[in-house]
């Protein structure tokens, strides 16, 4: 029987991993240009070097499932949170672009390791424990999202270099991570009897990272909601300092608002999902994508609505991938960590894939028609797949009962 301070102990335990996963990631963002013009490289060549991030994603997620198999997901995900911020410094000691795309590809299979492995430690400790947990741990990503752009740009204000601030920020996080490693879930011993119901011999999951194993209707809206997160992530600044003639701070200021909204929406997201259902909640998020999108992007024309349209794009798309990643890790017929794998792929695929997609259609149509356009297709998905109880874990979460 578990007491409620070990549950508390190792959800936070868990919540810090997440954090740790998102503060990397957005510590080498804010200095892109500076290590951009410290080795004299075009914007081709600094797009070519961030592929290796994906490069080097997207094989660990589908492997990672597959480690799992004969290692504990606890070992796992304390060995990957340890190593991901070890990363960090490597880019800033990269002496030319092949360099930086070759440590870009380390931190990019170190972020895709940790991926899965917390995912999938999240979605079975959440399950032993009959909560709610999912949402809030992504509020923990998205927080550290926030905490390490910020520092990012604090850095690069006062002018500390690339090599100094990736090491202080290397080292805490490490020493979090450790921290954190101490106090995760308990999974070495005898398993839930959700883990032991969704898991198959080592035979099965090798072959099942072959196939799609989680439902189609969950990889679809996958797909919708972390094509949304990409395009407003890598466009809205360009949006409203641009087409909005709102300067550079305030593109900057609308990108630091749909983060904040995205925080504090998974933050409390848990609460949400309990007493709407995940199905209802993804419909409605979908609605009101959709409705600020139209109405803070094409009804009006001033920047102050565009910003509050992003905060309520963020607000409203928050719980969304968690609740997917909950009924991916439910309904996948191959277990956990290949379903978590799997989700996890399509939506980094979309995620990448959705700024050039605006970039083409933007050639074409316009850039905020495209802007608009993408936001508008996603949420008719996400609503449609929704209205088909693709979403609906609490029918599955009943099962596992």
């Amino acid at each position: 029987m578990l007491s409620r301070i070990s549950v508390r102990r190792s959800t936070v335990a868990l919540w810090l991993v997440f954090f740790v996963n998102g503060a990397v990631l957005a510590s080498w963002a804010p200095r892109i240009p500076e290590v951009k013009s410290g080795l004299s490289l075009s914007d081709g060549q600094v797009g070519w070097t961030l592929l290796g991030v994906a490069v080097g994603s997207i094989p660990a997620l589908i492997g990672t499932a597959r480690v799992l198999s004969w290692v504990s997901v606890r070992q796992v995900c304390a060995i990957t949170a340890f190593t991901f911020p070890l990363a960090l410094p490597l880019i800033a000691l990269a002496p030319n672009g092949w360099a930086l795309a070759a440590a870009l590809t380390v931190l990019g299979f170190a972020s895709g390791s940790l991926d899965v492995a917390m995912n999938s430690a999240a979605i079975e400790w959440q399950n032993r424990t009959d909560t709610t947990i999912l949402s809030r741990l992504h509020g923990g990503y998205s927080l550290g999202v926030l905490v390490g752009a910020v520092f990012g740009a604090v850095a690069t204000v006062f002018d500390v270099s690339v090599l100094a601030h990736f090491c202080v920020v290397s080292a805490c996080l490490t020493a979090l991570a450790v921290g954190a490693s101490t106090f995760l879930p308990p999974t070495d011993g005898p398993k839930s009897a959700f883990y032991e119901r969704n898991s198959l011999p080592r035979g099965s999951r090798v072959r099942c990272s072959r196939r799609l194993s989680i439902p189609v209707s969950v990889a679809v809206m996958a797909i919708a909601a972390l094509l949304v997160e990409g395009t407003v992530t890598d466009w809205s600044a360009l949006l409203l300092s641009r087409d909005y003639a709102a300067g550079d701070s305030i593109g900057a200021a609308a990108v630091v608002v749909f983060s904040c909204s995205m925080f504090l929406s998974r933050s409390c997201g848990d609460f949400v999902v309990d007493r709407l259902g995940a199905r209802t909640t993804v419909s409605v998020a979908a609605a009101v994508i959709a409705t600020a999108a139209f109405l803070g992007l094409v009804v009006q024309e001033q920047f102050l609505g565009a910003v509050l349209a992003l905060g309520f794009i963020g607000a409203a798309l928050g719980p969304v991938f968690p609740i997917l990643i909950t009924a991916a890790g439910r309904r996948g017929r191959d277990g956990v960590a290949v379903a978590t794998a799997q989700v996890s792929v399509v939506g980094y695929g979309a995620f990448l894939g959705g700024p050039p997609l605006v970039g083409l259609l933007a050639e074409k149509i316009g850039f905020s028609t495209a802007f608009v356009l993408i936001m508008l297709v996603c949420c008719l998905v996400l609503a449609s797949q929704s209205l088909a109880h693709a979403a609906d874990s609490d029918d599955a979460h009943r099962e596992t009962r």
